[in-house]
């Protein structure tokens, strides 16, 4: 992008005179910015973003701070660093670092991040050149640097899903869609654009149909089917890539037939690469990463296809015979990556076979609550699933009650799985050597489906959990064929149930304290 500068005052410095140059308002650099530091100041006041305005000073200053000296020694001039307030701006958009959250205005959390990308962004653009300009998005790179050096323990991209759909967030996009249209529009840069979004929409798409699922931390269950499509490509984010990211007129070819099949083969790219992804940070990661990958090729691009070469029937042809070839490489790379899925405990089958039918008294279960922290992400629970739901932990109890009775270690697999089951098979197998059984029967007042996270890992996908209060019985037998009863207790309980599907049912997966730091809101 050219800049347009208009001079200014001279400053003097050690004896030296650098002349200050200022941007007019016609440099669409300001307009840029203008869209994005809109797009923060929403972030911070009404959709809640995880950054802090600590960390997104640290991430412009680093940049411009850093632009302003490499300008100063190499061109002895002090220029208003637009470009280097736009990288930084974009890197705080996109970064996070766990630990952060809304309302911390002045965390430094994970600062060294920040600056890193900042920094290497901008030293990218002034040593990694070809023909005189950069040859990768500056911002692009900073952040795949970042995230494949640091690991999604230490930094993670912004969420694609910027939750639910609300004025605040239809008028975000709104200025992001008209203000990259109007900037890619004057910058004859839409045809980029348009390309990419069209290729990885069909990218997406293959996947959608094939099957792909991915997990999210802000998502029960996997993320899969026409729900990963659209939250793919109409994500916010992914309209800021599309708009402020590929379109970048110093790093897209300059000719013009050369601009869609570079728009196209980021597209495509990105589509091969999230075929191979299985989470939503590795998604991201390598939507990023397609960019740089292209980004590489440029040169050979613009060679390839030089300012004077024109479209042809044939070579439209070709080019769409190109896409599909890469369309039907996505699916395949999606069916090689296809991961096993969460393996069924070995006395219930796919179809819930082995699981014996339990009649549950009336009154057994409660009216199932729902917590709001589950109603507020996407695939929650409809109050027909939380009375499910209760329905099987319920009956999932009474089987474990029944296997710990009769000491059967298989029948305790159909109603738990994991670490709860392995704590069952102890159980039992600490019954026959001591001939000591031990059995709960409890009995519920209250039932609510709760959201269940691990507050360490900040990728951890949200789980279902089962809050329940109520009596529970605790009979004790001797281990001899009558079963004689040497015990009988009762206390008032309320207990934290991990539960997950497995074979048609909500089978019991770990029993935690009810104040445990897993638990959502709690």
């Amino acid at each position: 992008m050219t800049t347009t500068v208009a001079a200014g005052p001279a400053v003097r410095i050690r004896g030296r005179t650098y002349p200050v140059l200022l941007p007019t308002l016609a440099d669409p650099r300001l307009h840029v910015a203008a869209v994005i530091v809109t797009v923060q100041v929403l972030g911070q006041t009404v959709l809640g973003f995880d950054v802090s305005i600590a960390q997104i000073l640290l991430a412009v200053g680093t940049a411009a701070v850093l632009e302003l000296g490499i300008v100063a020694s190499t061109r002895g001039v002090l220029a208003w660093p637009a470009s280097a307030l736009l990288t930084g701006n974009g890197v705080a958009l996109l970064l996070r670092t766990p630990g952060t959250v809304h309302g911390d205005w002045w965390s430094t959390t994970g600062w060294p991040i920040f600056v890193a990308a900042a920094g290497v962004s901008v030293l990218s653009k002034y040593a990694i050149r070809v023909d005189d300009r950069p040859l990768f998005n500056p911002s692009n790179l900073g952040l795949v640097v970042v995230f494949l050096v640091f690991g999604s323990a230490h930094a993670d991209p912004q969420d694609l899903w910027w939750g639910p759909w609300r004025p605040a967030l239809a008028a975000t996009v709104a200025i992001i869609v008209i203000g990259g249209i109007t900037l890619s529009v004057r910058l004859k840069l839409f045809s980029v654009a348009a390309a990419f979004w069209l290729t990885f929409a069909a990218s997406a798409a293959v996947l959608a149909v094939g099957g792909h699922a991915i997990t999210a931390r802000w998502h029960l269950g996997p993320l899969e089917g026409w729900d990963y499509w659209w939250i793919l490509v109409l994500s916010p984010e992914v309209v800021i890539f599309v708009f402020f990211m590929i379109t970048d007129p110093k790093t897209a070819p300059r000719p013009r037939l050369a601009r869609p099949v570079y728009a196209a083969a980021v597209g495509l790219g990105a589509g091969l690469l999230a075929a191979a992804q299985r989470t939503e940070y590795a998604t991201k990661v390598s939507l990023l990463a397609a960019l740089t990958i292209v980004c590489a090729t440029r040169p050979w691009l613009e060679r390839r296809f030089p300012a004077e070469r024109r479209a042809t029937g044939r070579g439209v042809a070709m080019a769409a015979a190109a896409i599909l070839v890469g369309l039907a490489g996505v699916a395949v790379v999606d069916a090689l990556s296809a991961g096993p899925r969460v393996a069924l405990p070995a006395a219930v089958s796919a179809d819930g076979d082995g699981r014996p039918s339990v009649n549950l008294p009336s009154g057994a279960v409660p009216e199932v609550a729902i917590a709001p922290e589950v109603l507020a992400v996407p695939g929650a629970v409809t109050a027909e699933d939380a009375q499910r739901i209760g329905r099987d932990l319920v009956a999932s109890l009474a089987i474990e009650a029944e296997a710990r009775g009769a000491l059967d270690a298989d029948l305790a697999a159909t109603a738990a799985f994991g670490r709860h089951l392995a704590e069952v098979d102890e159980a039992i197998a600490a019954a026959r050597e001591e001939g000591i059984v031990v059995v709960e029967q409890p009995s519920w007042d209250s039932l609510e489906v709760v959201l269940l996270q691990d507050p360490v890992s900040p990728q951890a996908v949200p789980q279902l959990g089962v809050l329940a209060s109520g009596t529970v019985a605790r009979l004790t037998y001797d281990g001899s064929a009558d079963g004689r009863l040497l015990d009988q207790a009762e206390s008032e309980e309320t207990r934290l149930y991990l539960v997950t599907e497995l074979g048609g049912s909500f089978l019991v997966g770990q029993v935690l304290e009810p104040d445990s730091p897993m638990l959502v809101g709690g």
